[in-house]
């Protein structure tokens, strides 16, 4: 419980720069909090950051609504939590030194990596590196053994700039199936999918972890799903629109192919002059009805990269 005379301490201090601030920290036994409560994607990105708090400091406490994505932490130091006390909610209203508020901390400051905001936020030295995901030996072998791809083609989102189109999802699906993998898809049900013979997959957080790492493909939006799949280096096919790559992932660490189509406008969601209003973004070109130029794509662009992971997955397996 943070008293009024540790409220004035730790306002002071929060002049005296970041290096006192989390000495006296310590100091007090003041635990630091990381807060990045909404998105299971963006809530993934903050891993980095608590991992180089556990290292520094001698105790973390993480809130958010994705906890799960979290089992397994290493850190013994480290606690998570999907609500705070009325007196951490006072001491984040307060903005003290020891409270990480990583809530809009990309949306405020667009033009760069996700990770990269969240570094600059906690004032931690700026790094390319993937978020990592622990499992127990349970969920390693839960899908151990079964060569499949994992399929994830609608989210939640309704924007037009965040959907696939002009892809024969069948003549896909049956590409893969004739290369020899099952067929697994996660996300909204889709009635294309399932008569070309792929098979839903409704799972908890941490079933779909589990899928995903031991997945030999993974095709797909821009989601959380697809950032836990690059934590595990699973060879991936990405579809992005009206959002940047180059601020979701790294390039030189991603294992896979890119899919955005060219347009005059490319990356006009990171463009929005109020960054609160970005996710309301309306295509400049064909609003909310039409098909979004950067998102339509086609099925032998689609299919070509495609027998390119696969090659290269048959090419890493015979080299084991």
């Amino acid at each position: 419980m943070l008293t009024r005379p540790c409220n004035r301490i730790f306002l002071l201090i929060w002049r005296m720069g970041n290096k006192w601030q989390w000495r006296i920290a310590d100091l007090f036994n003041f635990p630091v909090y990381i807060l990045r409560k909404k998105a299971m994607g963006d809530v993934l990105w903050i891993e980095p950051i608590i991992r180089a708090m556990a290292m520094k400091h001698k105790k973390v406490i993480v809130h958010t609504y994705f906890n799960d994505l979290f089992d397994n932490y290493p850190y013994p130091n480290v606690t998570f939590r999907n609500k705070l006390s009325l007196f951490e909610k006072i001491g984040r209203n307060l903005r003290l030194s020891n409270f990480i508020t990583l809530d809009e901390s990309y949306e405020k400051t667009p033009h760069m990596h996700m990770l990269h905001a969240y570094q600059l936020r906690a004032h931690l030295s700026v790094t390319d590196e993937y978020p990592q995901v622990y499992l127990n030996e349970m969920e390693k072998d839960q899908f151990k053994g079964i060569r499949y791809a994992v399929l994830h083609l609608e989210g939640s989102s309704e924007k037009n700039y965040r959907k696939i189109y002009g892809v024969n999802w069948a003549e896909i699906i049956s590409h893969i199936k004739q290369a020899g993998y099952e067929v697994l898809y996660i996300g909204q049900q889709n009635a294309q999918a399932e008569a070309a013979g792929a098979i839903y997959q409704q799972t908890s957080i941490r079933e779909m972890i589990a899928l995903l790492y031991n997945a030999s493909l993974f095709i797909g939006i821009d989601s959380g799903p697809s950032h836990i799949a690059a934590s595990f280096s699973v060879p991936s096919l990405l579809f992005f629109g009206a959002i940047t790559f180059d601020y979701r992932h790294f390039r030189h660490l991603f294992n896979g192919y890119l899919m955005q189509n060219d347009c005059k406008f490319a990356g006009c969601y990171h463009n929005v002059a109020d960054y609160r209003r970005a996710p309301q973004l309306v295509c400049r070109i064909v609003g909310d009805e039409g098909i979004p130029p950067c998102s339509l794509h086609t099925t032998s662009a689609v299919l070509q990269h495609i027998q390119k992971l696969i090659s290269a997955n048959y090419v890493y397996n015979s080299l084991l």
